[in-house]
């Protein structure tokens, strides 16, 4: 085979192959919430802001009084619960923990928690789950 010719069809499968690739799901503040339904889940919805092999992110809203039900991530190396827009109480199986705006929680695979917004607002927070 010719150099030209091989160079040719280099160019033309490298595009190819790039294409048969995934494009990772993303949103932003804007993508539409859905109600998180399910036993002991209340006030809950969430948006899926990134979504990929690596890393999921969720924008995740819970309503004055909400609760996220005690639950485990088993498929992440770790996952991140970081409070946005105001505190919000963690529920560990070691006890509750009061977590601050901005201020990330981290929490290894596996680990049993859940939520609550005892506040009078909505509260918005971003979960990031590193596969």
């Amino acid at each position: 085979m010719s150099r030209l010719a091989a160079i040719v069809l280099m160019l033309t499968l490298i595009p190819c192959g790039l294409a048969a690739q995934d494009a990772p799901v993303t949103g932003d503040h804007s993508t539409p919430l859905r109600t998180l339904g399910g036993n002991g889940n209340v006030g809950i919805s969430n948006a899926v802001l990134r979504d990929q092999p690596e890393v999921r992110v969720l924008r995740v809203v819970v309503e004055p009084g909400g609760v996220r039900a005690m639950h485990a991530h088993t498929d992440v190396k770790f996952h991140m619960f970081v409070p946005i827009s105001g505190p919000m109480e963690l529920r560990l199986e070691g006890g509750p923990v009061e977590v601050e705006p901005w201020q990330p929680f981290y929490m290894a695979a596996g680990t049993q928690h859940g939520f609550h917004n005892a506040g009078a607002e909505p509260v918005e927070i971003m979960e990031i789950f590193v596969r």
